[in-house]
């Protein structure tokens, strides 16, 4: 009889246990890690990182999806002020974002041209956005062809940022515009970006009109995949809204297994700089 029980109730034990693991929200774990080597113009020097991103999702009763992600790097900010982490919810209203949602709906829907190098170079070929804060909201709708975006950005009373943007991608994918306007107690901005796909390149085109300075800045880049070697260069002209004119080509090989090569060489408008490296995703 003892016997009995103590089988009927370890049965019931793990009954629970089953049915409370299919209620919850499941917890998945990736992550990214590279190694290399820098010239930063003056020093050749070792550069490595590594990333684990918790991705958290659930679903209610009535079918709109939430979710969470946090990251943690091994050098380590603590994670202040939302830095690095984001929460959402879904449904068919659209997405709301909040947390570090970078530069906001200009960022997200607008971007960058391509970039080289396995770290980045020092994203030589990007031109920053207005509003970027690490604690912030975004919401995003998407219809067809259009996506939109708002987002809200707060440091201080005194500080606090706004931007919008749409993205026309027909199907296909073959070609994209973008028009983002970004607003911050300092200065407003407009963004607008193209890429068109011919062949095997895809071009981008990044122009930003910064209220406070004199000039447009511009960024360009061409990338293509050629015999199962990546191939971008980029070029960006008055890429900070200071002057600064910067230019690169870089090359990346498909190792599979997630990992990949990649390095380049660019002019950041002062030195020659360059870095070869390994990419890891898991």
């Amino acid at each position: 009889m003892k016997k009995i029980l103590i089988a009927t109730t370890a049965l019931v034990m793990t009954a629970g246990i089953a049915a409370a693991e299919s209620h919850s929200s499941p917890i998945t774990l990736s992550g990214t890690a590279r190694m290399g080597v820098i010239y930063d113009g003056a020093d050749t020097q070792f550069s490595s990182r590594v990333r684990i991103i918790f991705t958290a999702s659930g679903e209610t009763d009535g079918g709109l999806s939430f979710g969470a992600t946090v990251r943690n790097d091994q050098l380590g900010n603590g994670n202040t002020a939302n830095g690095d982490s984001t929460v959402f919810i879904s449904g068919a209203f659209g997405t709301i974002t909040m947390g570090d949602v970078a530069g906001g709906a200009a960022d997200n829907l607008v971007g960058q041209v391509d970039g080289i190098g396995y770290t980045g170079l020092t994203d030589q070929n990007e031109i920053g956005f207005a509003g970027g804060t690490a604690t912030a909201a975004r919401y995003n709708f998407a219809s067809g062809p259009f996506s939109f975006a708002i987002g809200l950005g707060q440091t201080t009373a005194a500080d606090d940022a706004m931007s919008a943007a749409v993205k026309y991608s027909p199907e296909g994918g073959r070609f994209t515009v973008a028009l983002g306007y970004s607003d911050t107690a300092a200065f407003s901005q407009i963004d607008a970006k193209a890429t068109a796909t011919l062949g095997a390149a895809t071009i981008a085109l990044r122009l930003a009109d910064r209220e406070t300075a004199a000039d447009l800045a511009i960024a360009l880049s061409v990338s293509g995949t050629f015999g199962g070697v990546g191939v971008t260069a980029f070029a960006a002209q008055n890429r900070d809204f200071v002057g600064t004119d910067t230019f690169g080509v870089g090359a990346s090989y498909d190792l599979g297994g997630g990992a990949k090569v990649l390095g380049g060489v660019a002019d950041n408008g002062t030195d020659t700089i360059a870095e070869l490296g390994l990419n890891f995703t898991f």
